[in-house]
């Protein structure tokens, strides 16, 4: 029996990578496809365009193959995704995350900051977190608070909490794809904003958990070619600045010119980038979305395995990142250096137009209105410009500008572009997922007592796929959120309303009433300085407030907790299994 289990194990990796390699042989096809189609002399925008629709066409291909009806594949893929998979799909998503204050990985320190609270964060979740949840056998994060605490109050709190911080991770990925494809191929954002929402749930909603991590996974490869392939050319070329990252000469000169032009801000001082790293990473380690590789693994092992891949990771593709980033805005110095607004590259003109970069504080469309906004700020005609009057939006559109900028060419463009859009996509289904689960399980299944069918479940699930993506296209239509803030504020959301509880669920004298204390306080503290704050636009003001949720919800289970009755058998039987015990300590999904 054994032999025969290990045969057919091994049959099964063997289908699944020789599918993995299909995958991979088309993206790698498609995308030599359009460099040939560069190097032909094909129109720059037809070759600068293509590479995105492909990838949207085959992340959503690869989502509906990967159909099912069966809860146990909907919801933890099976319980099979193998370790370095699970983890390259979490890079992606990590690293999406990541993207709207892109511009600090390569004009910031990694040691203290955001930055640095992504990674702390993610080995948290990847190296304990995670884990925990697999040893336990749940589905999510909000289920194992909510079978230590099952309170109908908690959990409507727990339930409530992890849907809205992945609705806004939602929202934050299909914003960042829709604007990828608007700035890069030129696209109208309502169809923008359509496809990518179709797009996203034809990924998530056939095959629930499954199809978003294979998506993801894709996802990843994809961003690791599109970022690492400039980088690549240059070097080859010999046309690479040294030193582009970990403090080099070119390093530190890239970092000025991103605080001139104030695509990164100014820092706040060292207490309060300390504040933003603690918050940060207790939002990344209990975020839904995050922790949802390690459900899919075989066992907590794996899901440890998958977490020390998805840190690795998220390194390297960081790391590519930033000097893509870094080596862009170089090139953009160096090719309007000492010239006069009269005589820049075209492609700043372009980009000027668009409203991806501003000469003199003014979004021109040619030589003699970019010559008119400098003339009234007393630059006389063929003075060369100085170089912060010239400034890109965001680091988004310095990594789409690098193949511009370097001229590298409309494919390598298009590789950029793809990977932005994988990225956000990777982003939006995982949010997607993680609010249907909240719904769609956690409440309708473990709330109604376990009686619930699949298939009513499975509807519910695509319901809620289906308003939550109606959601972010209405975002991504009207603009009215960046995805900066988007991320942000479902950081502060899970670090002020999650962290506090999972805390107090390790203690033996906190009961229902403690985790609702520290839930409520962590809602209150939060919301209530976000109100006095007035529109925060910096995550470091979102960490700031998250800091307020999980000091006074803490604080307020703390004292609830010592006031209350120390003999509570049945939570130290908990915690004791949680920690000590089995594996599947709660009773098995009757739907799997």
């Amino acid at each position: 029996m054994s032999d025969r289990s290990t045969e057919q194990a091994a049959l099964e990796r063997a289908n699944l990578d020789a599918r993995i390699a299909f995958v991979a042989a088309s993206f790698l096809l498609a995308y030599a496809f359009a460099a040939l189609l560069d190097r032909v002399g094909a129109p720059e925008r037809f070759v600068g365009a293509a590479p995105p629709y492909f990838t949207i066409l085959g992340l959503a291909t690869l989502g509906f193959l990967l159909h099912s009806m069966r809860a146990s594949v909907y919801y933890t893929a099976g319980r099979g995704l193998p370790a370095a998979y699970a983890g390259f799909a979490n890079a992606a998503i990590v690293l999406a995350l990541m993207l709207p204050f892109g511009a600090r990985l390569a004009g910031g320190s990694w040691a203290v900051g955001a930055v640095a609270g992504v990674f702390i964060g993610l080995a948290a979740a990847g190296l304990y977190v995670g884990p925990l949840l697999r040893k336990t056998g749940v589905f999510s994060i909000s289920e194992l608070l909510c079978a230590r605490f099952a309170s109908a109050a908690t959990r409507a709190g727990f339930i409530g909490a992890v849907a809205l911080s992945s609705t806004l991770l939602a929202a934050a990925g299909g914003l960042i794809a829709v604007n990828a494809l608007v700035e890069h191929t030129g696209a109208n954002r309502g169809f923008a904003a359509f496809l990518i929402a179709a797009a996203s749930l034809i990924i998530a909603g056939p095959g629930g958990l499954s199809g978003v991590m294979w998506a993801a996974a894709a996802a990843a490869g994809v961003a690791t070619l599109g970022f690492g392939w400039p980088i690549a050319a240059l070097s080859l070329h010999d046309a690479l600045p040294s030193g582009l990252i970990f403090g080099g000469g070119a390093s530190a000169e890239a970092a000025k010119l991103l605080e001139t032009w104030g695509v990164t801000p100014t820092p706040m001082g060292l207490p309060v980038e300390f504040v933003t790293t603690i918050a940060v990473a207790l939002g990344i380690a209990t975020l839904a979305p995050v922790l949802a590789a390690s459900v899919a693994t075989a066992d907590g092992r794996s899901a440890r395995r998958a977490g020390v891949s998805a840190l690795f990771w998220s390194v390297v593709i960081a790391l590519l990142a930033a000097a893509a980033i870094a080596a862009s805005a170089l090139s953009l110095a160096r090719a309007t250096a000492g010239q006069p607004p009269e005589r820049l590259p075209q492609a700043v003109y372009l980009a000027s137009e668009r409203g991806l970069l501003s000469v003199c504080g003014y979004y021109v469309r040619g030589p003699s209105e970019a010559q008119r906004a400098c003339a009234a700020k007393g630059y006389a005609p063929g003075a060369p410009l100085a170089a912060e009057e010239i400034r890109p939006i965001d680091g988004d559109f310095l990594l789409g500008a690098l193949p511009q900028a370097a001229e590298l060419g409309a494919a390598s463009s298009g590789l950029i572009a793809s990977a932005l859009v994988a990225l956000g996509l990777a982003l939006a289904t995982a949010g997607l997922q993680a609010c249907a689960t909240a719904f769609g399980h956690d409440a309708l299944y473990r709330l109604r007592g376990e009686i619930d069918l699949t298939s009513r479940r499975l509807a519910v699930n695509r319901v809620t796929l289906v308003v939550v993506s109606t959601l972010a296209y209405v975002t991504a239509v009207t603009g009215v959120f960046t995805p900066g803030a988007l991320v942000a504020a479902a950081l502060a959301v899970s670090a002020a309303c999650l962290a506090p509880p999972l805390a107090l669920a390790f203690w033996a004298r906190a009961g229902d009433r403690e985790a609702l204390v520290a839930l409520c306080g962590g809602a209150v503290g939060l919301f209530s300085a976000l109100a006095v704050a007035g529109s925060p636009n910096r995550i470091e003001i979102y960490a700031l407030c998250a800091l307020a949720g999980i000091t006074l919800g803490g604080a307020l289970g703390l004292l609830s907790g010592l006031t209350s009755r120390s003999d509570k058998p049945a939570a130290r039987a908990f915690i004791t299994r949680m920690l000590r015990g089995d594996a599947q300590m709660l009773q098995p999904d009757k739907g799997a």
